[in-house]
């Protein structure tokens, strides 16, 4: 008696296993599977039939109690799964609950009195997906993600209450509705979600976006704005699509541009200079309102503008000639500094000039002398009448065929004889009129008939002195 007060549980089993109707329960585990087997009989002291628990297979991670009836054990496994016992005794009957946490939840109960034991075990298996890092972009929807990729997980924008449109998935597993169309869209008023509507664009303007200038729309979704139609154009730096902006000329100026210089500025749009300041003169072109511009000189010269010669240009202004290289000698104007000017010969005539007749002109390269060569008598450097000479015209005659050695022969004034007084005999070897000595005609005269004590006396070039360098003391 003793012994069945210190193990009940112990007795109790003995007393089982010696009825005809034998209890076995027996637990393998090899770490994938647990079988529990019951066999069922006829209990011969009370005539009840014993149940069998049916086979149950457990998630390899659960942990399996086996539990005395007469103890109360509580056991946890962490992981995975997590079982926990609780066994309970009163009286004459265990109750046995295991609770697993994880992928498997298994629960069981098992209530034993003196004559019967009962086991019921039931299983659940919940199955939850879970995310991994970096699992998004995988094309796989993983908890969290309201999309991956082309999974839109049957979504679309209608069903997240747009009224239409194209629903996308972003690169951070969200949905990208930037091509949602809100039902109101189109009304022309300004709704809930939208950021404009038609013309209505909630007072927000190019330059309110950042932008110089330009004209804002709306999108065709009412969530954003058009930024098309602005520009930068405005900023003083010159972007793509620009020719200029503002002070950013791109390098550019009047000359650049074919223009004589002025001003280069940039059109209010940017797409073009304005070159309305730009002075067109200097470009060696004549334009509007110029009379020459440089080189251009409209087919004009100095001679065509009245003047003898010269050369003819155009002012800084391009609106005149400049005459001051062009020479008035020919213009038949006696202007300062000229003795004629082609028929105007101050009222000179041949005979005021000394000539018997004939006709005056005026020199032409110069307007600063007369022409005789028209005047008939002495003076016209022709031979009229009975002259043999005139001025320069000598009629072929030399201070040679005059009977001299050499010398400049010319014409008296008054063009009835040649004039002689240039003329010399130097260089005939004799000692003629003025002359000294001549070549080798020393006129018996020696070095020492000049003081010196020897040496050899010749003439000087010229005939009128000695040459007494070959002297010796």
């Amino acid at each position: 008696m003793r012994y069945f007060r210190s193990f009940p549980g112990l007795f109790l089993l003995a007393a089982l296993s010696g009825c005809s109707g034998d209890v076995v329960q027996g637990s393998d585990t090899d770490g994938t599977t647990t079988d529990t087997s019951s066999t069922t009989e006829q209990d011969t002291s009370t005539g009840v039939p014993t149940t069998t628990a049916p086979t149950t297979t457990i998630d390899p991670s659960t942990t399996t109690t086996t539990v005395d009836p007469t103890d109360s054990t509580t056991t946890t496994t962490t992981g995975e799964t997590t079982d926990t016992s609780t066994t309970t005794t009163t009286g004459e009957t265990t109750e046995t609950t295991t609770t697993t946490t994880g992928e498997t939840t298994d629960t069981s109960t098992t209530t034993t009195d003196s004559t019967t034991t009962d086991s019921t075990t039931t299983t659940t298996d919940t199955d939850t997906e879970t995310t991994a890092p970096g699992s998004c972009g995988d094309g796989i929807l993983d908890a969290g993600e309201d999309c991956d990729q082309d999974n839109l997980g049957g979504k679309d924008c209608a069903s997240l209450g747009f009224g239409g449109g194209t629903l996308a998935c972003g690169d951070d597993c969200t949905f990208d509705t930037s091509l949602c169309v809100l039902e109101s869209c189109g009304n022309g008023q300004l709704d809930e979600n939208e950021s404009c509507d038609g013309a209505d664009l909630d007072g927000e303007s190019c330059q309110s976006q950042g932008f110089a200038g330009g004209t804002l729309a709306c999108s065709d979704t009412c969530k954003g704005f058009d930024l098309a139609g602005c520009t930068s154009c405005g900023d003083d730096q010159k972007q793509d699509g620009e020719t200029c902006d503002g002070a950013d000329l791109d390098g550019e100026s009047c000359q650049s541009q074919g223009f004589g210089g002025g001003t280069l500025a940039c059109a209010a749009d940017c797409g073009g200079f304005d070159v309305s300041q730009c002075d067109p003169c200097g470009n060696d072109q004549i334009d509007d309102d110029e009379t020459c511009d440089g080189a251009a000189l409209a087919n004009q010269t100095c001679e065509s503008l009245g003047f003898g010669g010269g050369t003819l240009t155009c002012s800084a202004t391009c609106d005149a000639f400049d005459t001051s290289q062009c020479d008035s000698c020919g213009n038949d104007e006696l202007d300062p500094g000229e003795t004629c000017d082609g028929a105007a010969l101050d009222g000179a005539t041949c005979e005021s000039l000394g000539f018997d007749g004939g006709t005056l002109a005026c020199a032409a390269d110069s307007c600063g002398a007369f022409d005789t060569s028209g005047c008939v008598g002495c003076g016209n450097d022709k031979l009229d009448g009975d002259e043999p000479c005139d001025g320069s015209e000598l009629d072929g005659e030399t201070c040679e065929t005059q009977g001299f050695f050499g010398g400049t022969l010319a014409c008296t004034e008054q063009c009835d004889d040649f004039d002689l007084s240039q003329c010399n005999d130097c260089g005939n070897n004799q000692i003629d009129a003025d002359e000294t000595c001549d070549g080798s005609d020393l006129g018996g005269a020696t070095c020492e008939s000049q003081g010196f004590g020897g040496g050899t006396l010749t003439c000087a070039t010229g005939c009128g002195a000695f040459d007494t360098t070959a002297c010796t003391e």
